[in-house]
């Protein structure tokens, strides 16, 4: 089971970018994460979302629910690390930001029994991250993410 409110909190000591940008967990389920941020602290000089906060938050998003969905299969000795990402802002964020990181569980299922079958090489996999506000995607991310044991 997760602690997701210690996760958090973990993630937070860990990296103080996450607190400086005040986003928080909403819910993990079905190697799905839901984060949201609010928009004073990641405004940019035209009153919306800077993309270089949007960005962050996807790129940390992507490894967070990796780490959550080997955690969750009791993986506790992996390292996960972005690989390439490409992203794409479709329109301005003018408020909360709610972010969803998901990775396909087919997918994933295969590399976590790689990852428990004690595959000590290096495993690829993607996770798709989308930015809302209002219920209207302001941005997308796909990124390859890189997994192994330690």
């Amino acid at each position: 089971m997760i602690d997701l409110p210690q996760f958090e909190a973990d993630c937070r000591r860990d990296i103080p970018l996450l607190t400086a940008m005040e986003l928080s967990f909403v819910g993990y389920r079905d190697l799905t994460l839901t984060m949201e941020a609010p928009l004073a602290p990641n405004i940019n000089n035209k009153g919306t979302a800077f993309g270089g906060s949007i960005a962050s938050i996807c790129l940390f998003g992507g490894w967070a629910v990796a780490t959550l969905g080997c955690i969750d299969d009791g993986i506790h000795n992996s390292e996960i690390v972005v690989f390439k990402n490409d992203m794409t802002f479709e329109r301005p964020a003018r408020g909360l930001l709610t972010v969803r990181a998901r990775v396909d569980a087919d997918e994933f299922n295969a590399v976590r029994r790689r990852l428990k079958d004690g595959d000590t090489g290096r495993i690829r996999f993607a996770v798709n991250v989308e930015t809302f506000h209002d219920d209207k995607r302001c941005a997308t991310m796909r990124g390859v993410y890189v997994v192994w044991l330690k």
